[in-house]
């Protein structure tokens, strides 16, 4: 052969591998992409029975899956390669695996060009596949009751310390006897934590074992100081408690707890109360109380704004409706949200704003009802910085009012604004104010001394001595305050200067 011929031989074969078949010599892509893949179920963490157990993955790739393969601790026990909608099933026979035994579940995900990518979980098999499951001593190590349990049957009060954490899964079912309950967090005994998160479709019930239920069959769960900040109450019930007419949950000594999208109901007393300061609620969101014998809700002034939207109080005993803020100072900013019912400061208290370390600023929303006992009243400023913004709307104003079913003039005292307040954060608009002026020294529904507020259209009614009263070095224009706002039914005058 020709060295012509050859050289024309190599350049054809050059051709072929660099222009394919003569269009425009692009070479082909090729995919090495992984794809993407999660185990929706069972969950991390998951309690599972000695039997079926379905797995289910969902994977996406940028091509196209070819199928997902399915392991157990290592070893493949089937796959599926249908994807309906992206998601991959199959059932592993759990039958004879010993009880609490944990166990990976893994899920390989693999695409039509080979790459793969895998998921894995942590389930354990259940350690008592029949109910009912009995407690009856104190937890001192960590421990988790299951649903696969169920029912759980509390027939001694049971104390949480040690520094343990009792978690409770989603779906259980905990029955408590007559005068039983829980205890957590007592100082002598040590920390100790209560998480009770469920879901949605998988609440949990604490509840009497009494046949009938009634209200106050037990105690409910009691909170102290050593009560470890994980505590949590999520997607829960808890019904029937309050025994002796106390309330289902208390916190004391200064213990927090959080809690949303859970229910309070039947409670032969209180729903949440506290017996010492610094006693709260971290977090309260999507809640509701109903049905109690008492108030649904107690909380410190501090501490009202940590009582977030979506919560609902329904039912409760007759004039008792509301939520109860008892004496103290508000030293942090917040919002006073309307609930729906009034917030109720008791007979004989106060509340005081102010902080020494910045301006404590309190806005309560459009709505809101405060009501007051008797002798009660609202400080504002009164030696620290201070503000209060009440601003509600010709639609939905603000009131601050008395407790009584029938009130009159001088049922409580009033709002003094004082010269620790900060001018510009106190503005009262559409607000109405009745029934003040209670007792010698404060004969006023609205007193002001050393401070200009902004008080505008405002209605301020039935005081037992003036609408508004004046002092101190300096105070808004008499003329503009009657002239900017609305009196009626006050035993003085609508404005007048000391």
């Amino acid at each position: 052969m020709s060295r012509k011929l050859i050289f024309t031989s190599m350049l054809a074969a050059i051709c072929l591998v660099s222009c394919g078949d003569g269009d425009s010599g692009t070479q082909p892509t090729v995919d090495t992409t992984d794809p993407a893949v999660t185990i929706l179920q069972p969950v991390t963490g998951a309690t599972v029975p000695a039997g079926n157990v379905i797995i289910s993955a969902q994977a996406t790739d940028n091509e196209e899956i070819a199928k997902v393969e399915f392991y157990v601790d290592g070893s493949k026990i089937g796959e599926d390669a249908s994807g309906a909608a992206n998601i991959y099933v199959y059932t592993w026979d759990a039958t004879g695996l010993a009880n609490g035994s944990a166990h990976t579940l893994r899920a390989r995900a693999l695409d039509t060009s080979g790459n793969g990518a895998d998921a894995s979980v942590m389930v354990t098999i259940c350690p008592c596949p029949t109910g009912p499951t009995y407690h009856a001593q104190n937890i001192d190590a960590n421990e988790t009751w299951r649903a696969c349990c169920n029912p759980h049957i509390v027939t001694e009060s049971i104390g949480i310390e040690n520094g343990a954490t009792l978690t409770i899964q989603p779906g259980c079912i905990v029955r408590i006897e007559a005068d039983k309950g829980f205890v957590c967090g007592w100082g002598g005994a040590g920390d100790g934590a209560l998480i009770a998160v469920g879901k949605p479709d998988s609440t949990i019930l604490f509840t009497s074992n009494e046949s009938p239920a009634a209200p106050g069959d037990w105690f409910g769960f009691t909170f102290h100081d050593a009560t470890l900040p994980t505590t949590r109450f999520s997607y829960c019930t808890i019904e029937y408690a309050g025994r002796d007419g106390e309330q289902a949950l208390l916190l004391d000594f200064g213990a927090v707890v959080k809690m949303d999208h859970s229910t309070i109901q039947h409670s032969a007393g209180k729903g949440i109360a506290f017996s010492q300061q610094g006693s709260h609620m971290a977090a309260f969101t999507n809640n509701t109380i109903t049905g109690c014998a008492d108030y649904p809700l107690e909380v410190e002034p501090e501490y009202v704004r940590e009582l977030g939207a979506g919560n609902s109080f329904t039912g409760n005993a007759a004039g008792k409706n509301a939520i109860t803020v008892y004496y103290g100072i508000v030293e942090t900013s917040g919002t006073w949200r309307h609930h729906g019912v009034p917030y109720r400061v008791p007979e004989g208290h106060g509340v005081g704003i102010g902080s020494q370390t910045g301006t404590a600023v309190v806005t309560i929303e459009p709505g809101t009802v405060i009501q007051f006992g008797l002798d009660a009243y609202l400080h504002v400023g009164y030696t620290i910085s201070a503000g209060l913004i009440a601003e509600g709307t010709v639609a939905n104003p603000i009131t601050f009012t008395s407790e009584q079913a029938n009130p009159q003039p001088g049922d409580w005292r009033h709002i003094y604004i004082s010269g620790a307040s900060v001018d510009a954060q106190c503005r009262l608009k559409h607000c109405v104010i009745e029934y003040g002026g209670g007792v010698v020294g404060a004969l006023e529904s609205i007193a002001i001394e050393d401070a200009l507020p902004s008080i505008t259209d405002c209605e301020i009614n039935h005081s037992a001595g003036y609408g508004i009263s004046l002092g101190g070095g300096e105070y808004p224009d008499p003329a503009t305050l009657e002239g900017s706002n609305s009196f009626t039914g006050n035993a003085g005058d609508n404005v007048h200067i000391f």
